[in-house]
């Protein structure tokens, strides 16, 4: 018996002796390399030689006081073989010194350990850095994890020049995407914010303030506010631009369902915005994991030819890969329209609310699906539901709906209510007032009980009595939905002209008109 509790107390000895050295590795692998506490920041870099150059420049913008204060700080210090190469013009410019001095330092204490696997951290510059374990951007950290009395100290063999953002690239741009670049540039408006001004006195008469002219003027772009904040250090993107050919061929392909009275309006804004509302991409995509198609911001398919790209830029809050082609798809930039029947704008009249009913199941496949369905007495003839499309592109469009009949049965007495009862949809344009410059009218269809596929609308007509001008903006060709100018016009889904019970009942899931390629 002795013998095994021996050789148990052996085991279990080399067990927690193996235990012990495994948790030293790990607990080394994350573990201040230096502490010095009774150092600053500025004195732990002056007193390495191999940091002079860098201790230097700090003393030169004032930045040693800075490092010396009692207020947290992270420093990525290049050391002297780093600084080699910078450029003279640099240290020579006192201004250009702090911005790059700027961009090594960071408020708040950082660790290897914080950086699992990484982090992006903001510089005094307002840029932001990757920060990994072993590695700030594309400098390796040499010596980490140096700890001081107001902060961390790491040593790294690379210097962290600050990098563009996206916008501030493409503004740079001389040779490539000059009509990309101008776009983005016309989003640009500047208005005052009283709130950020400054007040030089207040009006006795009025009691508003006066404020100082030139302060608190704020600029905003509608493209990063619509699509991608291509000028923000807190986001990142994968950004392509257009090369002017390029451009122009994607722009060329969709402005046929852009038509204005304006040549200005189609190409240089519902165009152009069209095709670059979908070159972001969010987070960093190298250029080799590119190919085949990736998804935009705004949901649509990307196609890009990596032999298209002509330039790229690795820019402080993404990347940026200038092409001359990105061939999109008609399908994908100009998609079908869906109206949900659950969404109208109004009706008739307001009398009829114990009528509607705004309704969530499951159809036959046990998919849930909302619809609106009216019914029940004193539902007037034709009663209908109004509903705004705002911004149709030109183009002529299949129209097809999903209206599904559970409200007949094939066992009911009554004989609507096995045949299904009968509802219509038209579109009207207005003109000016209550005039209107067209209507289209799709027949009275017969929806019939429990039949939950899509429907195509045949034999669309136009009524001659409501185009009151030469050229309406709708009309029917071919039993399809033609607009001919880019609008807005408004869709009526419509019961019977009975009145009797349940024989003007009417309901809808969705209106989809299928763009015409």
């Amino acid at each position: 018996m002795n013998l095994y509790k021996s050789r148990f107390l052996l085991l279990l000895l080399l067990a927690t002796t193996a235990l012990s050295a495994c948790k030293k590795q790990w607990d080394d692998r994350t573990a201040i390399a230096d502490q010095q506490l009774d150092k600053n920041l500025m004195q732990k870099i002056q007193e390495n030689s191999n940091l002079s150059i860098f201790a230097g420049y700090l003393t030169k913008i004032g930045y040693d006081k800075v490092l010396s204060a009692s207020k947290t700080y992270t420093v990525w210090a290049p050391d002297n073989q780093a600084l080699q190469g910078i450029d003279a013009t640099i240290v020579a410019d006192t201004a250009k010194l702090r911005l790059f001095v700027s961009n090594h330092i960071s408020n708040q204490a950082y660790l290897t350990a914080n950086a699992n696997p990484s982090l992006r951290v903001r510089t005094f510059t307002g840029k932001r850095i990757t920060f990994t374990p072993t590695t700030v951007e594309d400098a390796t950290i040499t010596t980490a994890n140096q700890y001081v009395n107001n902060g961390v100290l790491h040593i790294i063999n690379k210097t962290l020049a600050p990098k563009l953002n996206i916008y501030e690239y493409i503004q740079s741009l001389t040779t490539v995407g000059a009509l990309h670049k101008a776009y983005l540039q016309r989003q640009d408006s500047t208005f005052v914010d009283s709130s950020k001004a400054t007040v030089a006195s207040v009006d006795p008469a009025t009691g508003k303030n006066v404020l100082v002219p030139g302060t608190g003027i704020v600029t905003r772009n509608k493209y990063f506010t619509n699509v991608a904040n291509l000028a923000s250090e807190d986001s990142l993107y994968t950004y392509f631009v257009l090369t002017d050919d390029a451009y122009n061929a994607e722009r060329n392909k969709v402005s046929r369902f852009f038509i204005t009275s304006s040549v200005d309006t189609t190409m240089n804004m519902l165009a152009a915005f069209n095709v670059l509302k979908d070159v972001a991409v969010k987070g960093v995509i190298p250029q080799a994991n590119l190919g085949g198609t990736i998804l935009s911001v705004k949901g649509i398919q990307v196609p890009v030819n990596p032999a298209a790209i002509v330039q790229t830029y690795n820019a402080s809050n993404g990347i940026v890969y200038v092409v001359n082609s990105m061939n999109f798809k008609l399908e994908e930039k100009i998609p079908p329209i869906i109206i949900q029947g659950e969404t109208p704008t109004g009706f008739l009249t307001t009398t009829n609310r114990a009528n509607i009913q705004y309704r969530t199941k499951r159809d036959n496949n046990g998919v849930l699906y909302s619809d609106i369905q009216l019914s029940g007495a004193n539902l007037p003839a034709s009663y209908y539901a109004r509903y705004r499309l705002s911004n149709l592109y030109t183009c002529q469009y299949t129209v097809a709906w999903r209206a599904i009949n559970d409200f007949a049965y094939a066992t009911a007495t009554n004989l609507s209510q096995r045949l299904g009862f009968s509802q219509i949809g038209y579109f009207f344009v207005p003109a000016t007032g209550s005039v209107y410059s067209a209507q289209v009218q799709f027949p009275y269809t017969t929806v019939t009980p429990q039949n939950f596929t899509e429907v195509t609308l045949t034999s669309a007509t136009t009524n001659a009595s409501f185009i009151p001008i030469a050229t309406p903006t709708i009309n029917a060709t071919a039993g399809t939905l033609n607009v001919t100018k880019y609008a807005s016009v408004n869709m009526y889904l419509q019961g019977s002209t009975g009145t009797a019970l349940n024989t003007n009942v009417f309901t809808l899931d969705y209106v989809k008109l299928i763009p015409i390629y």
